[in-house]
């Protein structure tokens, strides 16, 4: 047990350098904030899109349209229920209405499921088809962050279809697009080689954007034991258990369900601090959640993903 954990923590360690590496060029302002804006459309429009579309086009699970629907549904399915369980249990961790409820809820409901997904896929697994079915997954998460997590923050529901012109959304449904219809193999292979070079740079520089923002709200961030308790309480223990657990029930192959333990095994995500800020929420709260869930994971995220396997027998 002891060398699969040291295994597993010797897979996460790249993940966890790189994102340190954008802390320390944010804390240093070797990177000042100005160019935030413009990498994050460089890694939404260009990069990420990349990236997928290399993963994806060629790939058997993505060629078939009832499991890219399946792997979508499981995917956004997961996130409603975890959205609904942090909701009703942050109340009993004291956090109703006023202080910070809704913010805590988006926040340690939505796993990092695509940027730190990603890397630590390739570092266990090393697997196409995997990253191929997470990013089907994701389609799903996705969403559900646009709706119900959304209607949480603002208490109003509404499905925003400016969701489906995402660069990740459109490379996900245009790849699947080229499959079924098998014109990616008409595709010039110096296109295909630039896109594989383009998309060879999206997950470093992703991780370090990560670390970049982190390194941006630390200085601001306040620190309460309540909310730090409750998000490590919530986000890596009851929500890794629960996923766990639907992923030991759900029929469905192995890939998938490597790539549900991952999900399990990750720290609250960024984006909810962008939400956060748009509709009203508490950013500095989110930024508490992303900042000790992704600390502590360093420590969890090995014992989750190797009790897991066991668990689930992959």
């Amino acid at each position: 047990m002891t060398s699969h954990i040291l295994a597993v923590l010797i897979a996460t360690l790249p993940v966890f350098i790189i994102v340190l590496l954008g802390v320390g060029l944010r804390k240093w302002n070797v990177i000042d904030k100005a160019v935030d804006s413009g990498l994050t459309k460089l890694l939404l429009n260009v990069l990420m899109p990349c990236f997928i579309l290399h993963n994806i086009i060629g790939s058997e699970v993505a060629s078939d349209v009832g499991k890219v629907a399946l792997l979508a549904s499981i995917g956004a399915g997961i996130i409603v229920c975890s959205l609904g369980i942090t909701h009703a249990i942050s109340p009993l961790l004291g956090m109703g209405k006023g202080s910070g409820r809704r913010s805590f809820s988006v926040a340690a409901g939505l796993q990092n499921y695509g940027y730190m997904a990603v890397p630590l896929i390739m570092s266990l697994y090393g697997d196409s088809e995997l990253l191929a079915t997470l990013f089907l997954h994701s389609l799903g998460v996705e969403l559900a962050i646009f709706t119900v997590g959304i209607m949480i923050f603002s208490g109003k529901f509404s499905l925003n279809p400016k969701i489906l012109l995402k660069g990740p959304v459109i490379a996900v449904f245009l790849g699947v697009f080229l499959n079924v219809t098998q014109l990616g193999s008409l595709i010039p292979t110096p296109l295909l080689t630039s896109i594989s070079w383009l998309g060879a740079t999206a997950v470093p520089l992703a991780l370090v954007a990560i670390g970049m923002s982190i390194g941006e709200v630390l200085p601001e961030t306040r620190y309460s034991l309540k909310v730090s308790f409750s998000a490590i309480f919530i986000r890596l223990i009851i929500l890794p258990a629960f996923i766990i657990g639907i992923t030991y029930i759900l029929p469905v192959d192995p890939l998938i369900k490597k790539v549900l333990l991952v999900q399990a095994a990750m720290p609250a995500a960024l984006f909810p601090i962008i939400l956060a800020r748009h509709y009203g929420g508490k950013p500095a709260l989110v930024a508490e959640v992303v900042i000790v869930t992704s600390i502590v994971s360093f420590m969890t995220m090995p014992l989750v993903i190797v009790a897991g396997t066991w668990f689930l027998g992959i």
